[in-house]
């Protein structure tokens, strides 16, 4: 999920009664939700849910999502509010993050993030950063590479400034990412882009090894699989132990909307019919499964199933 700055509000403010995309039609909205979240179980696998912060997004950035039929997915600002998710991973010995946020606020920060929290959920947790052993990202958007290596803070200040040398957030971390993402959200960049100089700075201290091909193992019980639509290098996260399964689809899915409106999509798809696709065939293999079912943006980072009963799709 990556906005074009242009299309966005730069006058946004804090609002406490946020809409989410995806949340039923009835009952009372929720504040969107922040931090670190309830454990879940896959088997002999640790999943926890990470909230970087959250993203305020203009209606339109949902392209062919009737508000008019669901004004529950809108905050009080006019805007929809969507949490900035990560996940980590804990199998036998090793511990993954999935997805690294936002990261840290800077003059280039689009408005529309408000991240920077992902140390502190972290830290509640009770994880460090030096804990993480790999961190998978699922694609090369900026909401999603956030803390990868941000930019030095200088000191005594909590403000990072752009212009310093950036640094892996996670010292002892090796970084996968999808192989096809590296031309469009890297040389195809501006010099100064925060994903370039993150990424950058990542292959300069040897920290890079890409994800190539349909499925690549990650960790006993983890599978990253090529999801291509929403960007070209796209991975979703499979986790599989004894008989419980999940799956954490990254941007492959915005929100659990999509299953009942498949024409519904984001203004970030690079290829909206291949993404199209792709969710499709995500949702005929998930549907009647006893799968866990998880994403970046889902309303609460809360997990569900894919259900149907006479023709019809819903999340629960």
């Amino acid at each position: 999920m990556q906005p074009p700055v242009d299309r966005l509000d730069t006058s946004l403010q804090r609002v406490d009664d946020a809409g989410s995309c995806g949340r039923p039609s009835t009952g009372p909205r929720q504040a969107v939700a922040r931090g670190h979240h309830e454990r879940v179980r896959v088997g002999s696998i640790e999943l926890i849910p990470l909230s970087d912060g959250i993203a305020k997004l203009p209606q339109d950035f949902y392209v062919n999502l009737d508000f008019a039929r669901h004004p529950e997915l809108v905050a009080g600002d006019g805007l929809v509010h969507i949490p900035l998710g990560c996940f980590v991973l804990r199998s036998g010995e090793r511990t993954a993050l999935v997805d690294a946020g936002a990261g840290p606020r800077t003059e280039r920060t689009p408005s529309w993030a408000e991240g920077g929290e992902l140390p502190g959920a972290l830290a509640a947790a009770g994880i460090s950063a030096a804990e993480i052993d790999i961190v998978v990202v699922t694609h090369l958007h900026s909401d999603h590479v956030g803390w990868l290596a941000p930019p030095p803070a200088p000191d005594g200040e909590t403000a990072h400034r752009l212009g310093g040398a950036h640094q892996p957030f996670f010292g002892n971390a090796t970084v996968r990412y999808g192989a096809a993402d590296w031309p469009e959200f890297v040389i195809k960049r501006a010099a100064d882009d925060p994903t370039r100089l993150a990424m950058e700075a990542l292959a300069r201290a040897g920290r890079l090894h890409p994800l190539e091909g349909d499925t690549v193992a990650i960790l006993p019980g983890v599978t990253a699989r090529h999801t291509p639509g929403h960007t070209p290098g796209h991975y979703a996260i499979v986790l599989a132990s004894g008989t419980a399964r999940a799956l954490l689809l990254g941007d492959a899915v915005e929100c659990p909307l999509q299953l009942e409106e498949p024409d519904l999509y984001a203004m970030s798809d690079v290829d909206p019919a291949l993404a199209r696709r792709t969710r499709e065939a995500l949702w005929r293999e998930l549907e009647g499964s006893d799968a866990l079912v998880g994403a970046a943006h889902f309303p609460g980072l809360q997990f569900g199933r894919v259900l149907t009963a006479q023709g019809r799709r819903w999340f629960a």
